[in-house]
């Protein structure tokens, strides 16, 4: 008897960590599952999280120009830490980013800013110095909550609607634009 999701609606919740994931699929009063839901689906993504996963076109060819430029890159994702680094790492390499930060113990979920103030910190970056480049409403108001440009990201889950409603400054329509934005 548990409720299974169509693809949008797990789209829907997709972007505040497994755990909450976890509890947002299961209905009322089956709370007590959300635990061992969320470790058996953490287990499950992490031997099958590059099956599915792609990086969006463009990136392979932004990503070097930001680095030849010598900006400092991050990725800050609210999927479990080790899963954002192995995503991360097997399609872009280990010397792409400068900061790979994702939920660990002790790290608060986006849209709390704290792992991006985490990030900056980690990179020596002010505020007036870092922008953020996000395709969800947590990733705009994590963004504006550390204090930086949040720029919507209109090619991933959630619409520009949504992005703009969060407070995104700007919505770009692909990643080939951020060169651009940031005048490289």
């Amino acid at each position: 008897g548990l409720p299974v999701h169509s693809s949008s609606a797990c789209r829907e919740m997709i972007g505040y960590g497994t755990k909450e994931f976890a509890r947002r699929a299961l209905p009322a009063g089956r709370e007590d599952l959300a635990e061992e839901l969320g470790t058996n689906m953490l287990q499950y993504y992490d031997r099958h999280c590059l099956e599915k996963s792609r990086p969006y076109d463009g990136f392979e060819e932004v990503l070097p120009a930001l680095r030849r430029a010598g900006m400092k890159t991050a990725v800050i994702s609210n999927k479990n830490h080790a899963q954002t680094v192995k995503i991360a790492v097997h399609f872009f390499g280990k010397d792409t980013f400068d900061c790979i930060c994702g939920l660990a113990d002790g790290r608060i979920a986006k849209p709390d800013p704290e792992m991006i103030v985490y990030a900056m910190k980690d990179l020596d970056v002010t505020p007036g110095r870092a922008v953020s480049i996000g395709d969800s409403d947590h990733d705009i108001l994590a963004a504006r909550g550390a204090g930086i440009e949040a720029i919507g990201a209109g090619w991933g889950y959630r619409s520009e609607a949504v992005l703009r409603r969060a407070g995104a400054e700007r919505i770009l329509s692909r990643p080939r634009e951020i060169p651009g934005i940031l005048q490289i």
